[in-house]
């Protein structure tokens, strides 16, 4: 099994590779998921010759931690770093792109406002880009309802039945984090310097599509794909060929294939 370490905490990681790939997705999962919820995701991009690597985030899969305590946002940066050098190491030269889904996608627009070089294009998706009225309490739990997340009835299936999903926990370190993450995108989001696309459901009924096509208006590197019905969890969702398909297609644009 393969585990990478950081300073802070040793997180297992997978690679799902293709044959000829053009470039690489660093991929972070957000709030009660891990790594192995995204293979049909990953296959997909993986058709389009887009190598995938993803880490279990702490408190989630097979990473340690307590239930659903992604720790600091910095803690979560550390992980995609030392993934990013492992595929560095691996594939040297290969184009990078940094991406993550809610909690992680908060991750990686931190990280590419920070250091805007290292990756050639960034995906986000169910972006939470300002406050989420559930997550305003710092000393409630916090509980989805699967419906809110997926109609896909795979993915339902997998958040009730896989031991290493969940949809509760103890919501104050997400909330910490959040909070801070709010507090920065106001003043620092508009100076997104790389090309960055946005896929979002239009039902998301946790993170507000209307936040994410204001900041889209007004940030030009900031482009917005947007599922007609769509809930949270847009990659695996009932859409999820679709969604695929339209980061397949942004992800071959930005790295010249």
């Amino acid at each position: 099994m393969p585990f990478l370490d950081t300073e802070g905490a040793r997180a297992y990681y997978r690679h799902w590779a293709a044959e000829d790939p053009v470039a690489a997705v660093v991929f972070l999962h957000g709030f009660g998921e891990h790594t192995g919820l995204y293979h049909r995701y990953a296959f997909a991009l993986n058709a389009r010759s887009i190598d995938v690597w993803a880490v279990d985030q702490l408190g989630h899969g097979l990473s340690p931690g307590d239930r659903g305590d992604f720790g600091t946002i910095e803690a979560s940066s550390a992980l995609a770093d030392r993934l990013t050098e492992i595929v560095e190491e691996t594939t040297p030269g290969l184009p990078l792109v940094a991406a993550g889904h809610s909690f992680g996608a908060i991750v990686t627009l931190f990280r590419v406002l920070g250091t805007p070089d290292r990756y050639r294009a960034a995906v986000v998706s169910g972006a939470p880009l300002v406050p989420v009225a559930g997550l305003l309490d710092v000393d409630t739990s916090l509980a989805l309802e699967p419906a809110w997340l997926s109609a896909d009835e795979f993915y339902l299936d997998a958040m009730e039945n896989d031991p290493l999903a969940f949809v509760d926990a103890d919501s104050g370190s997400l909330t910490r984090e959040l909070d801070r993450a709010w507090d920065r995108f106001g003043k620092d989001l508009p100076t997104l310097s790389i090309p960055t696309l946005a896929v979002h459901g239009e039902d998301d009924p946790i993170a507000d599509v209307g936040a994410v096509r204001a900041y889209a208006d007004q940030i030009e590197p900031l482009s917005l794909y947007e599922i007609p019905g769509g809930r949270h969890d847009i990659l695996n969702d009932s859409a999820h060929r679709q969604v695929a398909a339209a980061v397949a297609d942004f992800v071959t644009e930005h790295v010249g294939h």
